[in-house]
């Protein structure tokens, strides 16, 4: 199966929550999926986190992998003081600790794409963590990602698909992180997501057309790894967007 969902149309539900870790309020806008409810589901989920000026994420960890992407504002993840290049991409397997998330005096801004639901953050500060970690192999990485800027975009010759600084090539469980590059109209089709635990495409910068709509920046899509690979279509002003691959799942 294959979901889509652009960022306007998501953006009519963005709702205030408070943090589960410390009480604090954020804005919070979900793409695909629900809230974790204290079960895992076998579904993608997708959603933007907008923190509030100077609100701080505690560490802790999650049950499945993930990616975060951050996209606006300016804050530090755990001992990166700046994160955002203008965006960055970070991953973590699951059950590896992270954090904190501190935002900065404009918010911090970022988007959390699992493969799967996870249940619910577990903190690193709460009694009985340890008691449900599990092994991981503990891959964690932080890459900067920069986007051209609209000119470039528009005079691009040929398409590109770039690894992220940190994942040079893609692992052998299949992980891994791209930037997709395509100048006006352009076609390509994308990597096989059956050698992966499903993909995610995060249009960043242009658009992505697909079945006669338009995506652009911040548009989610989620391809399933019994998916075919999907057909890119770059809109009139080009596209960049992230290619997010998730590890199979272990034999």
């Amino acid at each position: 199966m294959i979901q889509a969902m652009t960022g306007a149309q998501a953006r009519q539900g963005r709702r205030i929550i408070k943090s589960r870790g410390t009480g604090e309020e954020h804005w919070r806008t979900d793409f695909l999926g629900l809230r974790s409810d204290g079960q895992p589901r076998n579904e993608p989920q997708a959603f933007l986190i907008e923190m509030s000026p100077n609100e701080t994420i505690v560490p802790h960890f999650h049950e499945v992998d993930q990616f975060q992407v951050f996209v606006a504002g300016g804050g530090g993840l755990g001992r990166n003081n700046e994160v955002a290049h203008p965006i960055a991409v970070h991953y973590a397997d699951h059950h590896t600790g992270y954090g904190p998330i501190n935002a900065g005096p404009q918010g911090f801004s970022y988007f959390t794409l699992r493969a799967k639901t996870d249940p619910g953050a577990v903190y690193l500060h709460q009694p009985g963590y340890r008691e449900k970690l599990k092994p991981s192999k503990q891959r964690h990485y932080l890459a900067p990602v920069t986007l051209s800027t609209e000119p470039v975009l528009l005079s691009r010759g040929g398409v590109a698909l770039e690894p992220l600084p940190g994942n040079q090539d893609q692992e052998a469980d299949g992980l891994g992180a791209f930037m997709l590059r395509m100048g006006p109209d352009m076609q390509t089709t994308g990597p096989d997501p059956r050698r992966t635990g499903g993909q995610y495409y995060l249009v960043a910068n242009g658009s992505l057309d697909r079945n006669g709509r338009s995506y652009p920046a911040w548009s989610t899509i989620f391809v399933d790894p019994a998916e075919t690979p999907l057909e890119i279509h770059a809109g009139s002003q080009g596209l960049e967007a992230l290619i997010l691959q998730y590890a199979r799942p272990a034999a």
